[in-house]
């Protein structure tokens, strides 16, 4: 069964198992050519469920990326373009994004300039990209190092959103992406958060209502501000300090996923919501305590705390030097814009790093 969303015109399906729609839409699009942009997991475990279910497909071009974050890159724009014109893409080809957040970005940006310009479907197949990264029009690629410094915003003509993908996921794959889940209810729903602090923990969790909640709160959020001046940077709560320390792991080729890094991020931003704003040491204590719940907290060496400032002071939402940063004034209510010190981030580190030391010692 169908449930159908609209953002912008975008329809979002979100289903369990049928691809009707997918295969009606590419019916009356007819586009000259298809090209299915994978990265080597996807093609493996996903590729063949997609092929199988829609024979509008059996025809396409199908382009492998590396998966992981050092794939969006220029050079991998560049490559990805030089396949596609070889390959006759013209304006009337069709892309489709078939991957999690970093082939849905890539393949969207790609999309959005090549000829100035064709038109993109996602397909997420991570439980993190379904919430996230495939909704809400932002594409874009990294750059020195720095996470999503060139994009624009541009959104697909259809994101396609099915279960079937989340059975080729790992445990560690799902619990990771727990994170953004956690993010919507601190940012929005309070009533949200104390229903997640039960069915997250659940080992037979059906996250299929998650799922739409989170993309419900995700579509009221962009609705009010697409280009992301305002209102929108709600969603950005944990991510400045989450996309830093992602920016500052890649400097250092180091391996960090996306949901680990954000668990960081809630932790520390939530740490400075207490100092700074109105959130009650009980909601802050209760929040870390739920995250370490969630996962086992990765370790954070301090010879990397300049490094993460510098990469923090690159934020495209700062201004005139200064960070700003999306805090929490209570759970469920977050305030845009806040302005963060230097010393209040290094205070929120040495909060992590002494709450996941207590966290390692009660574990041993």
């Amino acid at each position: 069964m169908n449930k159908k969303l609209s953002l912008y015109d975008v329809q979002i399906v979100i289903n369990n198992n049928s691809f009707s729609h997918l295969a009606d839409y590419i019916d009356a699009a007819c586009p000259s050519s298809i090209f299915v942009i994978v990265d080597s997991n996807t093609k493996t475990k996903c590729l063949p469920i997609l092929l199988e279910s829609v024979s509008e497909l059996k025809n396409s071009c199908v382009i492998e990326i590396c998966p992981g974050e050092t794939s969006k890159s220029l050079q991998e724009v560049k490559n990805i373009c030089e396949i596609l014109l070889v390959n006759g893409l013209d304006r009337s080809s069709l892309i489709i994004n078939l991957g999690g957040g970093v082939v849905c970005d890539l393949g969207g940006f790609v999309a959005s300039i090549i000829k100035r310009g064709v038109n993109f479907i996602n397909i997420p197949t991570t439980l993190m990209s379904q919430i996230d990264a495939s909704i809400g029009g932002k594409v874009g690629v990294n750059f020195l190092n720095q996470k999503n410094q060139l994009g624009l915003f541009s959104n697909p003509q259809l994101i396609f959103i099915s279960s079937v993908f989340l059975k080729t996921l790992s445990n560690k794959e799902i619990s990771t992406s727990y994170s953004e889940i956690v993010k919507y209810a601190l940012i929005f729903d309070k009533i949200f958060w104390h229903k997640l602090q039960k069915l997250l923990l659940n080992n037979k969790i059906n996250l299929s209502p998650i799922i739409k909640k989170c993309i419900n709160i995700k579509k009221t959020i962009v609705a009010q501000d697409f280009h992301d001046v305002n209102e929108r940077r709600k969603l950005n709560f944990g991510h400045s300090i989450a996309h830093a320390i992602e920016s500052c792991f890649i400097d250092n080729k180091l391996i960090i996923s996306h949901g680990l890094a954000v668990f960081v991020g809630l932790i520390c931003e939530s740490y400075i919501s207490y100092e700074k704003n109105n959130l009650s040491k009980v909601s802050l204590m209760e929040i870390v305590n739920f995250i370490f719940k969630l996962m086992s907290p990765i370790f954070l060496e301090k010879k990397y705390d300049e490094k993460i400032l510098y990469y923090i002071k690159s934020d495209k939402k700062n201004k005139n030097g200064i960070s700003r940063f999306t805090l929490l004034n209570s759970i469920g209510e977050s305030v845009v814009n806040c302005h963060v010190s230097d010393v209040e981030v290094l205070n929120s580190f040495k909060f992590y790093r002494k709450n996941a030391k207590l966290y390692f010692t009660k574990n041993q």
